[in-house]
């Protein structure tokens, strides 16, 4: 994993001279973010996620072809790693406020003032520090067991999705794997392939009861992109395949 050295933001808005504006505010902040994507509505935007490495979403609210709640909860689903920060008018404040039950991580309310878009990028930026800490501190001089073990457990929940190479991570954090594997099984109880095969296999239950993804759409989001592989998978840890568990959701525990 590459050292972040900024965070990327995408602005999502049909009007392009609030969304200029809103970029200008930002670069001006210079606090570490920057603006590398614009899009005019939700579909767009979309897109867009397809080629762009994005960290943070800032949307408005109402736009054409795909709205930003839509978005938002797209955003979600498929990508969540990303923060979404939606744009209200007062007008709209009761959906800004149930965005936030959804899954959005702040709101701005227009017109955006610099102190309360600063506030908001700081809060943002404590969430993303916390979930790239591994790419931004592999050093773990001075750092006790249970703080290691706690740290790739951080990094297994917010990146189970990728492969995850766990000699790359014991070798950048300055010790083996099998070093790594004793603490896990010390402080854990089982291996950390097994904990993230854990990890991906509860989520991908959360999908399949939850969405109507096909199966190896499932299997790719939770770090799977061979679907008989990730049916296997399940089948052995649940006794039962994907397909099965769906159309029996009583079984979830």
């Amino acid at each position: 994993m590459k050292k972040i050295k900024h965070y990327n933001i995408m602005l999502v808005e049909d009007e392009e001279l609030l969304r200029q504006s809103l970029a200008r505010h930002i670069d001006a902040l210079d606090n570490g973010y920057k603006v590398v994507c614009q899009a005019m509505d939700g579909q767009e935007a979309l897109d867009a996620l397809k080629q762009e490495d994005i960290h943070l979403i800032i949307t408005d609210i109402r736009m054409p072809v795909m709205d930003g709640l839509t978005l938002a909860r797209n955003i979600h689903q498929q990508y969540p790693h990303i923060l979404t920060v939606i744009l209200s008018g007062y007008a709209d404040f009761q959906y800004a406020q149930e965005a936030l039950r959804q899954g959005v991580f702040d709101y701005l309310l227009k017109p955006v003032t610099r102190e309360s878009l600063e506030s908001t990028l700081g809060k943002a930026s404590l969430a993303l520090q916390k979930y790239y800490e591994l790419e931004e501190d592999t050093s773990m001089a001075g750092k006790d067991s249970q703080e290691i073990v706690d740290y790739v457990v951080l990094y297994i929940r917010n990146h189970y999705m990728d492969d995850i190479d766990f000699s790359d991570i014991s070798s950048r954090m300055g010790f083996s794997s099998a070093y790594l594997t004793k603490l896990f099984n010390r402080y854990v109880g089982n291996t950390p392939l097994k904990y993230l095969t854990d990890v991906r296999i509860h989520e991908a239950k959360h999908l399949l009861l939850n969405t109507t993804l096909p199966i190896r759409e499932v299997g790719e989001k939770v770090g799977y992109p061979d679907q008989f592989h990730f049916s296997k998978t399940f089948r052995k840890l649940t006794g039962i395949n994907p397909t099965a568990y769906r159309q029996k959701p009583q079984m979830e525990e």
